[in-house]
């Protein structure tokens, strides 16, 4: 029943500084094969020194001494090391071994221990489970011998889970030093290819530790311009360039792709048997003296620009909505064409992700022949923002250029008429009359509140001078599907600059595609259920799934508890949502106590039956804080453990600070006293501010509008079904139609590769959106805390982002606008 996760004082001695410097380079270094070459009847991996790198991380990365290295290269007595220099790394069997070689040796990593090495600091270097290694290593649990060698298991699962996501793309982390011409470069592929299965990079900006996608039909290292076909693994030297040997070579056949003599070859590599040629390991070119092989990956017009032939009818702009781009780009690389009298057949050229990637304001001077000519010293991570991508140009918004905004919402208006039409029987005759009151059906009336809403946003924007172009489209109805509603309406929706909908997921995905497909942002804005945030970049979810925004409530409620009590009530039943929130709990808890070494009492309890309050009072300090976290939903759960507290609470006098979900202020049993005799703090993604002049003013403006109440949703612990007497949805139509419309109007149409904060105040939200990756969509990530205070006082507090302590991990490798 009971769990304590304070700390113990044995195992986890480990400073910060240990902690950073072993486990991420390790982690990165893993991720490539290591090449190996034989000098002298010696094994070495070849490394190369990336931006940053020193004696002792690339140490750490192989599981060597920096006096091994140093052996290995005499030529770095007395000297630092330079950026793309390579080295010798000895090979030293059981100990440095990388994944994939472990993978097809067997179920073991010999790991030999060396001074300071714990066995948590060991689990994190080849990422398995602690107790495994434990279970294969008795002894390892009272002490370790520097020396000594320990088997650690091999977690094939995990190393196979980070290879692939799909047959058409490798995944990679983005490394300090890191650019897009050097990836581009070292990883076999163009910025442009890169930059399609990225649209998150157009910006410029590479976020050390986040993933990309990279094309998989080549091979990290391989040059493009060495062979045709058979194109080697290839890396450059200070003294030599090295070929990785392939299946099936011989001197004979290298020595001709490189233009060199085979004797040259034998004598620079002594060590390789000429008739057993290892596939795999590298072999020693030697550098040409003006070096006339160096690759010179030169951008051409075919790479920087694509060619469109201009059709009957079409116009600059239509052109530029086609490829999103802005029409000032295409008349200044087409300078020769007569935009005023654009003729059907003129050939444009149309720039493409390299364009823009090679024309950014901060790129160096000079920095187009800087590619030409090869060099990849160029620090493209000092890139900012073009500004075309952040600037309005094409005047969206104005009176000649207005924002144009599709609404896709299943009114059903069929149905609507229906409900109106009155029928009676007189005389034997039928006798449709209209009613005097009109009303809404059910399935309709969230979707009204919904474009009542929008309707005042458009009203807040016409005041602020912004022009705004609306279609409103009604997709429920029964004879047409939405795949049909595509086919008909696509021409007028494909030149709208946004999409607001579907409400409902099923219709999500053609939607999306049809998005994607023409490059339309699309605003996603009711449901919670969404299968395409993964796969489209140009979608934005409102209502975000509460597993998103896990690892942010956890960091609250550790960071608010340090130094107190910090209790989680689990419920008597399994459940998989809190059991998914209680893992980012715990891994918070276990990194702030062990490795930042803060001091936080963290207990665990399930609910079980009669015994429930003698327990919890046994549990809760009353001469200290109490933070106490129930991660559930169920209102079940939660009528019974609130009450609960709350006695514990009043009758000892027990201070109890009380965290409770996103569902909460739904909960119809929950009692507001318990709220505010628990110091409640409710976590949600909608609540006004009623002391806000902007709020109050929005909800007098609905009053006369709409003579109804506006509410976030629901009011507190109140039914929200859409029989309710006040308007549920009209703040949220509000917020999206206002805030996304605005964006558009201050930034243009590519403000989300924009760093800064819009200047949009919505009234209900409080929206903060991230790339779930570098290819996909954005989800808010701005959740309020909704506090009850002494004195009966609501406050609602935004929740602040904190910068991660933890390694990132590819779900959590987001790009924030």
């Amino acid at each position: 029943m009971l769990k304590n996760f304070s700390k113990p004082a044995l195992v986890f001695l480990l400073t910060v500084g240990l902690f950073f410097s072993s486990v991420f380079f390790v982690h990165a270094q893993e991720e490539t094969t290591r090449k190996r070459i034989i000098i002298d009847g010696e094994e070495f991996f070849l490394h190369v020194v990336q931006a940053g790198e020193g004696f002792y991380s690339i140490a750490r990365q192989y599981n060597v001494s920096q006096q091994e290295i140093l052996d290995a290269n005499p030529q770095l007595e007395g000297g630092g090391l330079l950026k793309g220099q390579i080295l010798r790394i000895p090979v030293i069997e059981g100990r440095n071994a990388s994944s994939e070689e472990v993978e097809s040796s067997g179920n073991f990593i010999l790991h030999t221990v060396e001074k300071g090495q714990t066995v948590w600091f060991i689990s994190r270097k080849y990422d398995v489970d602690i107790e495994d290694i434990y279970k294969y290593n008795p002894g390892s649990r009272q002490r370790l011998t520097v020396g000594s060698i320990i088997k650690v298991p091999v977690d094939v699962e995990h190393e196979q889970t980070r290879q692939y996501a799909d047959d058409n793309f490798k995944l990679y982390e983005i490394k300090a030093g890191d650019t897009l011409y050097s990836l581009s470069r070292r990883l076999g592929t163009t910025v442009n290819d890169i930059l399609q299965l990225n649209p998150g990079l157009r910006s410029g900006v590479l976020v050390v530790g986040s993933v990309i996608r990279i094309p998989a039909r080549q091979e990290p290292g391989k040059r493009q311009d060495l062979a045709a076909g058979d194109e080697p693994g290839y890396m450059e030297g200070e003294r030599y360039n090295y070929h990785e040997i392939k299946l099936g070579q011989t001197l004979y056949s290298i020595s001709r792709l490189y233009q060199i003599e085979v004797d040259e070859l034998r004598r620079v590599n002594p060590d390789i048997d000429p008739d057993d040629l290892k596939p795999g390991y590298m072999l020693r070119i030697p550098r040409p003296v003006e070096n006339q092989y160096a690759e010179k990956q030169e951008v051409k017009d075919k790479d920087m620009f694509e060619t469109h032939k201009v059709r009957r009818h079409e116009t600059l702009f239509s052109i530029s909505r086609q490829y999103d781009v802005d029409m000032d780009i295409i008349r200044k690389v087409n300078p020769g064409v007569d935009f005023s009298n654009l003729r059907r057949g003129t050939e444009l050229k149309i720039p493409t992700n390299q364009w823009f990637v090679l024309n950014y304001p901060g790129t160096p001077e000079g920095g187009r022949e800087m590619v030409e000519s090869g060099i990849d010293s160029v620090k493209y991570s000092g890139l900012v923002p073009s500004d075309s991508l952040c600037i309005n140009k094409n005047n969206v918004g104005s009176i000649l250029r207005p924002v144009r905004i599709a609404l896709l919402l299943p009114f059903d208006l069929d149905a609507t008429e229906k409900a109106n039409i009155v029928e009676k029987k007189q005389n034997g005759d039928t006798i449709r009359t209209v009613r005097q009151n009109p009303v809404l059906p059910r399935r309709s009336v969230v979707f009204a509140e919904f474009y009542e809403g929008v309707l005042l946003a458009l009203d807040k924007l016409k005041q602020e001078n912004i022009n705004v172009e609306l279609s409103v489209f009604d997709i429920a109805s029964d004879n047409l599907s939405i795949k049909d509603f595509l086919d008909v309406n696509g021409s007028e929706l494909s030149k709208v600059d946004m999409i607001i909908g579907p409400a409902r997921s099923e219709n999500l995905k053609p939607v999306s595609d049809f998005a994607l497909n023409h490059q339309i942002k699309l605003v996603y804005p009711l449901s919670n259920v969404n299968h395409e945030l993964e796969r489209n970049p140009y979608l934005f979810q409102i209502n975000t799934p509460d597993t998103l925004v896990f690892d942010k409530m956890a960091t609250e409620i550790v960071r608010q508890s340090e130094n107190y009590n910090l209790l989680a009530i689990l419920p008597e039943e399994e459940d998989e949502y809190a059991t998914r929130f209680l893992e980012q709990l715990r891994q918070k808890v276990f990194f702030n106590e062990f490795a930042l070494n803060k001091n936080i009492n963290y207990l665990e309890y399930r609910m079980g039956g009669n015994e429930d309050m003698t327990n919890l009072e046994a549990l809760l300090d009353p001469l200290k804080r109490n933070y106490v976290v129930v991660p559930t939903n169920q209102e079940a759960t939660i009528s019974k453990i609130v009450p609960t507290l709350a006695g514990i609470a009043e009758t000892h006098g027990v201070p109890v600070h009380l965290f409770g979900m996103t569902e909460w202020l739904r909960a119809q049993s929950i009692e507001p006293e318990d709220m505010f005799r628990l110091n409640a703090s409710i976590f949600t993604f909608f609540a006004f501010d009623y002391d806000n002049t902007q709020t109050k003013r929005f909800i007098e403006k609905y009053r006369d509008w709409y003579y109804t109440e506006p509410h976030a949703v629901s009011p507190y612990f109140q039914n929200s079904s859409s029989s309710s007497g006040y308007s549920r949805y009209g703040a949220w139509g509000y917020d999206v139609t206002y805030y996304f419309i605005s964006a558009l109007a201050q930034r243009g149409l590519h403000f989300e590769y924009c760093p800064d904060p819009l200047n949009v105040q919505p009234v209900q939200f409080n929206f903060s959106f991230k790339r779930i990756s570098n290819w996909g969509g954005f989800y808010n990530e701005g959740i309020f805390l909704l506090k009850f205070l002494p004195g009966y006082e609501v406050k609602r507090v935004p929740l602040l982002t904190f910068p991660s302590v933890l390694p990132v991990t590819a779900e959590e490798s987001f790009q924030p606008f």
